[in-house]
């Protein structure tokens, strides 16, 4: 997968993990991203490579386990990761150039937003489905 933010200061390759794409429904996804809903791809976090721009990449410390980045130029939610250096990153699919994988599943829509209702065209899951992050 190949991706840029949004003044494309930032790009970066890294490899999917094929099937691992969803909608995460919970609160600190949707503010930060400002939307019902984020979506993202499951990535191999050791295939991560910059093409340029590693050092306008900002961090911030979302919660105990993890850390979400940005483009401390433009502000694009690019990614996310387990601070316990997991194996896996949340990649924004919206930063993918020319992604065409879909969605697998609805995450964390116990706690959606209450104005928004989810599409029913793929299962929804009040928190992580079984083997998803693992």
């Amino acid at each position: 997968m190949h991706g840029t933010c949004l003044c494309g200061g930032i790009e970066f390759e890294v490899d999917e993990i094929p099937g691992l794409v969803f909608n995460c429904h919970c609160s600190r996804c949707r503010k930060a991203h400002g939307a019902a809903f984020a979506s993202l791809a499951l990535a191999d976090r050791a295939t991560l490579r910059f093409l340029r721009g590693r050092e306008l990449l900002a961090e911030y410390d979302s919660s105990a386990e993890g850390m979400r980045t940005f483009c401390s130029r433009c502000g694009s939610r690019l990614m996310n990761w387990q601070k316990s250096d997991g194996p896996y990153l949340g990649v924004s699919i919206a930063c993918l150039d020319g992604y065409e994988g879909r969605p697998t599943a609805h995450c964390f829509v116990d706690s959606k937003a209450p104005w928004h209702e989810p599409s029913t065209d793929i299962p929804a899951f009040g928190g992580l489905p079984e083997g998803m992050g693992d």
